[in-house]
C-alpha cells in the first residue's frame, strides 16, 4: 500500500460513515417536501407508529402475514443499520414539530454459498395515504444505490402475486418477475444492481 492511500478497512469505515450521514430532500408532484434518510436507533417510536398506521392490507402485503405492530426484537433489529450487511432508509415529513415516517425500505445481505455474499433481499412499505406519489420508486432507487455502494450486485424480493401495484413498481425498476419456491401466491422479483 502506498503512503497516503487508505486501507480497504479505512475505505469501508468511510463508506459506513457516509451511509449513515446520507440524506436527500425530495419535492413530490403534489409540492409536498419529504426527506429520505437512514433509519436510526432513535426512530423506534416513529417506526412502530408507521407500522401501526398501515392498513391491515398494507401490513399483510409488507409482512406476508398478520402483523399489527413490531415486537421489541423486530423493532430493535429494524432500527439498527449494519451497513453494508443490512440497511434501511425511511421517508419522513414534518408533523407538529416532529418527524412522521411515511415509508421505509430495507435490504439484508443473503448468505448463499452458491452465489456468494453479493446478493440481498429487499422489503418496502409506503403509508396508504402516501402511495401513488412516486415515493416507492424513488425510495427503491436510493436503496439500490446504497446496496450497490456497499458491494452488493444482485437484489431480490418476494411479492404477493395479487399485489399488482408492487409488481408494477418492481417492473418499472427493471426487476424480472418469476415464480418462487413459496408457491403460486408469491412471486420472486430480482435484478442485477
Amino acid at each position: 500500500m502506498k503512503e497516503g492511500e487508505a486501507s480497504p478497512v479505512d475505505a469501508g469505515q468511510r463508506t459506513a460513515e457516509w451511509s449513515e450521514k446520507w440524506s436527500e430532500d425530495w419535492v413530490l408532484s403534489t409540492g409536498e417536501k419529504v426527506t429520505c434518510r437512514p433509519i436510526r436507533p432513535g426512530d423506534a417510536e416513529i417506526e412502530q407508529a408507521f407500522v401501526r398506521g398501515l392498513s391491515p392490507e398494507s401490513r399483510y402485503t409488507r409482512f406476508m402475514g398478520e402483523v399489527s405492530e413490531l415486537s421489541p426484537e423486530m423493532l430493535d433489529r429494524f432500527t439498527h443499520n449494519h451497513y453494508p450487511h443490512d440497511y434501511a432508509l425511511i421517508v419522513t415529513v414534518p408533523e407538529n414539530g416532529r418527524e412522521k415516517e411515511i415509508a421505509v425500505a430495507r435490504y439484508i445481505m443473503l448468505d448463499d454459498v452458491n452465489c456468494g455474499p453479493a446478493r440481498c433481499e429487499y422489503a418496502i412499505a409506503v403509508a396508504d395515504e402516501w402511495q401513488h406519489h412516486g415515493i416507492g420508486h424513488r425510495l427503491m432507487q436510493s436503496l439500490i444505490k446504497m446496496a450497490k455502494a456497499g458491494g452488493l450486485r444482485y437484489m431480490e424480493g418476494y411479492v404477493l402475486a395479487d399485489n399488482a401495484n408492487m409488481l408494477d413498481l418492481m417492473r418499472s425498476l427493471g426487476f424480472e418477475i418469476g415464480p418462487s419456491e413459496e408457491g403460486p401466491q408469491v412471486r420472486l422479483v430480482c435484478r442485477p444492481i
